[in-house]
């Protein structure tokens, strides 16, 4: 048990870190938005997909995974479409392992946490 505390608390302090800018407040955007709804984020139960799968492997780029926020390791990717990138995901491919660890994740789940990590996001 050891060795999995430091990786358990780097991803928690990623996700801590990555959660607050990726979902921005309306008072913040536009001077007299706070009546109206906020932009659409990442939700919460995404936020908890990515930091128990995800995570694990595009915080650091390990095994050579595009790491978040990095528009330039994810473009090759993009280029071949976003429906190749999910097939991807839920198959596997090179070192991305079947369904990315998330085994209860649904095809919009991976869609939106592809959007999360690509910088997409609704």
């Amino acid at each position: 048990m050891g060795w999995r505390r430091p990786i358990l608390t780097s991803v928690a302090l990623v996700a801590l870190s990555v959660a607050p800018a990726a979902v921005p407040r309306a008072a913040d955007a536009v001077p007299g938005a706070a009546a109206k709804e906020p932009p659409a984020g990442p939700s919460a139960a995404v936020m908890r997909q990515w930091s128990r799968s995800c995570a694990l492997c595009h915080v650091d780029g390990t095994g050579g995974a595009p790491r978040i926020g990095r528009a330039d390791e994810w473009q090759p990717r993009l280029a071949k479409g976003r429906e190749v990138l999910l097939q991807h995901t839920v198959e596997g491919f090179n070192n991305m392992p079947p369904l990315g660890y998330c085994m209860s994740c649904e095809a919009e789940d991976f869609r939106a946490l592809i959007d999360f990590m690509t910088g997409a996001a609704p």
